[in-house]
């Protein structure tokens, strides 16, 4: 939208970010919500009724500039990419609450740029994960709150969430490119 609308990048990354910010405290405030101060507390619950006990839906525009920043300075941060992934990781596991959310962002956005450098060639393989990348981003969430709420009944982190989740929506993601092939030769053979 900021794109049609021609803002600037350095605009766009602002907004993102502060964006992503506010997700972040609207998180911990939710948690603290009943313990808050009147003019914090009104706000927070009627946000919190509206938008929900997380503000992921503002987190995800930090990771689309930071995103964006890393394309932008690729080649400039080659070896800065391992710094912030190794730093990240090292901050995720030893911190809770908003630092641990966003050394979270750092490690999830260096493994990416890192990850994005690899060559892994023009084999069928490679086609396939490239093709299924979109769908896996639009429905691991789906994926894992149907899991979470089929198998445990409540919010439940751990690695056979992290591994069904990815399994599952893989295989989706390859049904659907299967399906879109299909679909687009149709098309064309009608034409």
């Amino acid at each position: 939208m900021l794109l049609k609308r021609r803002v600037g990048f350095s605009q766009i990354v602002i907004a993102c970010n502060a964006l992503m910010i506010f997700g972040f405290l609207f998180t911990e405030l939710v948690v603290a919500k009943d313990s808050l101060p009147t003019f914090l507390g009104i706000p927070t619950k009627f946000l919190w009724v509206i938008l929900g006990p997380r503000g992921r839906i503002f987190m995800g525009a930090g990771y689309i500039s930071i995103g964006m920043l890393l394309a932008k300075c690729d080649e400039k941060t080659k070896e800065k990419k391992y710094v912030l992934l190794i730093l990240g990781a090292i901050v995720t596991t030893l911190t809770n609450g908003f630092a641990k959310s966003l050394a979270f962002v750092c490690l999830s956005t260096s493994l990416f740029s890192v990850v994005k450098n690899m060559s892994f060639g023009h084999n069928i393989l490679s086609m396939i994960c490239r093709r299924c990348s979109t769908v896996m981003y639009f429905l691991h969430l789906w994926v894992w709150t149907l899991y979470y709420i089929c198998v445990y009944g409540e919010k439940k982190y751990g690695l056979d969430s992290f591994i069904v989740t990815t399994c599952i929506s893989f295989i989706l993601g390859v049904l659907f490119s299967a399906y879109k092939d299909k679909w687009l030769k149709k098309c064309f053979r009608e034409d």
